[in-house]
């Protein structure tokens, strides 16, 4: 993977490198949390998300933290996790995410304003088959979690809980050759002339891990979803080119994935239960310009994973 990464010779690719040995080197050390453990032993910190809310401990530890989320919702479910910046309120991140998510012209200002507002740390789509562990370093203070697919049904009444972090906020000695801790693959979200992109390097296998940095300006999101085996990048993008009514013929389970993430920000996604099989990478948020949902902007990625 290594060769790989810097055979591309992208700058975003080469900073993704360093910042994937700098996991790696935490990888095998646990952080303090509740009792989960994700696949690289850390300790995590539990969530539940259902018809009756998010469940979460009131407190946990800064530092590099692991959210495990799982719920026993059949359609799945989607939690986000943010924190809004200096003399930003949680009421004016919901209104702006309101925007963001209207389908309208304003869009493009809410999606704006909604990045500006907060810190973004990630978040996760599971399932009652598929749970899974997000992981990012976050300072002391309050994490906000809101039920997002909640949220998209019924922006009026948004389900948040927030935990607080403590403790001292450090950074940890890492050495040239910790990427090998690192078993998994690399995504990088970034912009190119054609429009924003996935950038996938070494993702080939259904249960490892995928390290996911945003090297743009804009938040973007990894939704991983289940499709037709010989379902073809083209085939994403002429369905978005359309009117898009009806769910996409290519689907074929619900939602996987990683939520927002900031601009510069790198999470590590952890899948527990995910099949080997054919899935698209997808990005749902709006443009901040046009606000246009990324995929119909070429945002998609086809992945056959073993």
């Amino acid at each position: 993977m290594r060769t790989a990464l810097l055979r591309n010779g992208a700058r975003a690719a080469a900073a993704a490198l360093a910042l994937a040995t700098a996991f790696g080197g935490v990888a095998t050390a646990a952080a303090p949390g509740h009792g989960e453990r994700g696949e690289h032993g850390r300790e995590a910190v539990p969530i539940e998300i259902g018809a009756f809310g998010i469940h979460a401990p009131d407190n946990a530890a800064a530092g590099l933290v692991a959210f495990h989320v799982r719920t026993n919702d059949a359609k799945g479910r989607f939690v986000q996790a943010f924190r809004p910046h200096k003399g930003v309120t949680v009421k004016k991140v919901i209104a702006d995410l309101t925007k963001a998510v209207s389908r309208t012209p304003a869009g493009a200002q809410g999606i704006s304003a909604a990045r500006d507002d907060a810190e973004w740390f990630g978040g996760a789509e599971v399932t009652p088959a598929v749970s899974e562990t997000f992981t990012t370093r976050i300072t002391p203070g309050p994490v906000v979690l809101i039920d997002f697919g909640a949220f998209l049904e019924d922006q009026k009444h948004p389900v948040l809980r927030t935990l607080t972090l403590h403790g001292t906020y450090g950074r940890h000695e890492v050495k040239s050759n910790d990427l090998a801790d690192f078993p998994g693959g690399i995504v990088i979200t970034r912009e190119t002339p054609g429009g924003p992109r996935f950038d996938v390097n070494g993702v080939r296998k259904a249960k490892d891990s995928i390290l996911v940095h945003n090297a743009s300006g804009e938040l973007h999101e990894m939704e991983v979803r289940p499709v037709k085996p010989h379902t073809r990048d083209a085939e994403i993008q002429s369905f978005f080119n359309g009117p898009m009514n009806g769910p996409p013929p290519f689907v074929t389970g619900p939602a996987l994935g990683l939520g927002l993430i900031s601009p510069g920000r790198t999470t590590l996604l952890e899948n527990h239960g995910m099949p080997a099989g054919t899935y698209a990478l997808l990005c749902f948020v709006p443009d901040d310009k046009t606000g246009r949902p990324h995929v119909a902007e070429g945002m998609h990625k086809v992945l056959r994973l073993t």
